[in-house]
């Protein structure tokens, strides 16, 4: 690799599409038993965490996202105590569910030990010391297949994957949302990462097709990743009933639970990312118009 390559990190995003963030050092590589990982300092978006040549998380816009893939869900729980974690090898996603004092046990369930290990020496700014919480337990394990031995056990399910493409393709089809079904409580719901609807809308359409034909209720929302493919980042949230509250109650959980301060989520966001634009609702509409009589879902 030459001197003026070396400088940046470069992810294809789309063929034509391309993300070049400038590298200061870079910190760590391995091929592990699953990936590629990279860990850089960049020169303007702190620590870089990358898997297979994808950016997973900068410092800079880290909490964008693992506020957003959290909050939401457990903010529509009443008391949510027990929440599995799948992936999320960086810990920012169960550092952000171990902000609600109701959570009692978390189980972190992780296919790639090298990147925990990794994470932990190399991004304490993300994982705030989650591996030392005496609520959290490590799980060695594909997700997929450790779920299934659980029945009606969980308040929240949170799948902290890589984009619904290769190796986490399982995490985002039927059989695995079936499994969430049984594993989950009565009132408990699922939450996931969907991708991108402006570069990936199939992969977006895939999972809100495959949720609808497993949950009794499915809300899709956004929010903005600046260093994700367009920005625009979609999630999901499925259960058997999914709760409406409104601006006051959602403001009266997050002062009752202490989420202050938060760099991106906030009751008004929670609200306003349910809002999708026409085109994002299109597509939503294209699955329902292929699959009409299959299932509803609230959107």
């Amino acid at each position: 690799m030459r001197d003026n390559e070396a400088e940046f990190f470069t992810e294809e995003q789309t063929k034509g599409v391309h993300l070049k963030i400038r590298v200061r050092q870079w910190l760590f590589r391995q091929k592990t038993a699953y990936q590629e990982l990279v860990i850089a300092e960049t020169t303007e978006l702190g620590r870089l965490l990358a898997l297979d040549g994808k950016v997973m998380l900068t410092e800079a816009d880290e909490a964008f996202y693992h506020e957003m893939l959290v909050h939401p869900v457990l903010m529509n729980l009443d008391k949510p105590e027990k929440v599995v974690v799948i992936g999320g090898g960086d810990g920012g996603t169960v550092r952000e569910v171990l902000r609600h004092p109701s959570v009692e046990t978390v189980y972190w369930v992780e296919i790639d030990e090298a990147v925990l290990r990794a994470c932990r020496q190399w991004l304490p700014s993300v994982h705030a010391g989650v591996f030392n919480d005496p609520r959290v337990k490590i799980v060695i394990a594909p997700g997929e297949q450790w779920l299934t031995q659980w029945t009606a056990s969980f308040d929240a399910i949170i799948v902290d994957s890589t984009d619904p493409i290769g190796p986490a393709l399982p995490l985002f089809e039927i059989p695995f949302f079936l499994t969430c079904r049984q594993a989950l409580a009565p009132q408990g719901l699922l939450a996931l990462q969907c991708g991108t609807p402006f570069y990936f809308r199939e992969e977006v359409r895939m999972v809100w097709r495959n949720l609808r034909q497993v949950f009794e209720s499915v809300r899709l929302y956004l929010g903005f990743v600046p260093t994700y493919p367009s920005g625009l980042w979609a999630y999901a949230i499925a259960g058997q009933q999914l709760p409406q509250w409104d601006l006051t109650e959602l403001q009266r959980r997050q002062r009752e639970r202490g989420l202050f301060p938060c760099r991106y989520y906030s009751p008004e966001i929670h609200l306003a990312s349910s809002v999708l634009p026409p085109f994002v609702q299109e597509l939503l509409e294209e699955v329902g118009a292929r699959d009409k009589g299959e299932g509803d879902g609230d959107g």
